[in-house]
């Protein structure tokens, strides 16, 4: 699971209400864009229907909330899970008939966490975090503008950057290469956030950090000091963003600590993106 999300407090809000509408089955499944960056959609688990999925590409098992897993009856078996910097109990459990549009799988290992903190930072409620692991080998395109998940590669997208797929516990994650201020970096692909942030250990190896600067910032899970870096230009594949803007955060947890940072696609104006599985592949578009 990607511990670092870097969600922002918000007013509450409402799922429109082309979301409460059966999801079309041929392709195409709308979605309720919150803050400008996370992807609200409905899904279905077992009986429940009607249910708001986040969209997270950095979340790894996917979440269920506490309070769904009580609904349906779901109790899973104790395990260790870390959060920021500590470790902490949940509960793993394998839920059944987990839909979201046309994908559809009989069994989803998840863990099931009280997802309070991250529902009156996002001002909606969350049933579940759907990460990667629901998509493995489905092609799909995120059309921001639009507010639409589609089935497959649209062609439209004119970029395209080589990602390293790599799994940690059974567990898959999307790793994209870039380049900030002429350092070299491999952050993890996150819907999730809605920054560019970097891990202490190597943002401090690049770059001179004042630390007497660090200022608290708010995560789904809880409060971390962060540095704010000074904008530099950062480079993805063949496009250069001038006056990017990151922050650093502390310390990776657990299987993350292989990359060296996440990065939000909406942090860099993208409007499209596009998992390509076959070619190992990210295509997107920009502003």
């Amino acid at each position: 699971m990607s511990n670092f999300k870097n969600f922002l407090l918000i007013a509450a809000l409402a799922i429109s209400p082309t979301l409460a509408q059966a999801a079309d089955k041929s392709g195409e499944l709308p979605f309720k864009l919150v803050q400008g960056f996370a992807i609200v959609v409905r899904g279905e688990i077992g009986p429940m229907h009607d249910l708001n999925f986040l969209l997270d590409t950095g979340a790894v098992p996917s979440v269920l909330s506490q309070r769904t897993a009580s609904r349906i009856g779901i109790r899973g078996v104790s395990g260790s899970l870390t959060v920021l910097d500590k470790n902490t109990q949940a509960e793993y459990a394998e839920v059944e008939e987990v839909k979201l549009g046309w994908v559809h799988t009989d069994r989803l290992p998840m863990v099931v966490v009280d997802l309070a903190h991250l529902e009156q930072r996002l001002g909606i409620r969350i049933d579940a975090i759907i990460g990667l692991d629901l998509f493995v080998g489905q092609d799909i395109s995120i059309d921001y503008k639009h507010r639409i998940i589609t089935r497959g590669l649209s062609g439209l997208a004119r970029h395209s950057v080589a990602v390293e797929a790599f799994s940690a516990a059974g567990a898959p994650y999307w790793v994209v290469p870039i380049s900030l201020g002429g350092a070299q970096f491999r952050v993890l692909l996150d819907t999730g956030a809605n920054d560019l942030g970097l891990f202490a250990p190597r943002a401090s190896s690049q770059f001179k950090l004042a630390r007497n600067q660090a200022i608290p910032h708010q995560s789904a899970t809880g409060e971390q000091n962060a540095v704010t870096l000074p904008p530099m230009t950062l480079v993805l594949s063949d496009a250069k963003f001038k006056n990017q803007s990151a922050i650093v955060l502390g310390e990776a947890p657990g299987p993350l600590r292989e990359i060296d940072g996440i990065l939000g696609p909406t942090a860099l104006g993208i409007t499209r993106i596009e998992l390509d599985w076959e070619q190992k592949c990210l295509r997107w578009d920009a502003q």
